[in-house]
């Protein structure tokens, strides 16, 4: 189970995907609304790793865990 953190006043999200811990960094500030709007993120990227269609560089293009 992944979870919503906060730092630097920005969002990121941090979860496990085959076994390794991914944390990947949001510009969102920190705000109510905009944790909802992670969380529910989150939620769908942990439904499709469960179903095993998870695609990284759908929800992160920009990440360099994309290529692994």
């Amino acid at each position: 189970m992944g979870s919503v953190n906060e730092r630097g006043g920005k969002l990121f999200l941090d979860f496990r995907y085959k076994g390794v811990r991914c944390r990947e960094y949001t510009k969102l500030v920190d705000t109510p609304a905009n944790r909802k709007r992670v969380s529910k993120i989150l939620e769908h990227i942990e439904a499709e790793i469960i179903l095993g269609s998870f695609d990284y560089g759908k929800y992160f293009p920009g990440s360099s865990r994309v290529a692994q």
